[in-house]
């Protein structure tokens, strides 16, 4: 019999660096964004309807993935034992921070 390994072989050893869980977090925050991206309302304007969806769809689903960024190294380093309450505090934290910085940067750009 073969011994076993401490993991699944179709998935990496969760470790304990700064990208901890990267897969599942990242994957929680796209949903997030795909979700506020396809059921916001669309914003009247010269294009066809589908490109602007599409385009908010796009937009949030970078916004998703800056939160995954943020929420990853802020959970890895800051809330190594994986307190809830701490968690939901860092979600809440990563969201008002990335909104913010999205935010104006949109407005700066145009």
């Amino acid at each position: 019999m073969h011994s076993t390994t401490p993991h699944d072989e179709h998935w990496p050893p969760v470790g304990t660096g700064p990208w901890t869980r990267w897969w599942g977090y990242l994957t929680r925050w796209l949903i997030f964004g795909f979700a506020v991206g396809a059921f916001s309302p669309v914003v009247e304007g010269p294009e066809p309807w589908w490109q602007r969806k599409l385009y908010q769809v796009l937009v949030q689903l970078a916004f998703g993935l800056a939160c995954a960024v943020v929420f990853t190294r802020a959970e890895n380093a800051l809330n190594t034992p994986r307190v809830q309450w701490k968690s939901w505090l860092i979600v809440a934290l990563t969201w008002l921070l990335v909104q913010v910085v999205y935010a104006t940067g949109l407005a700066l750009l145009g």
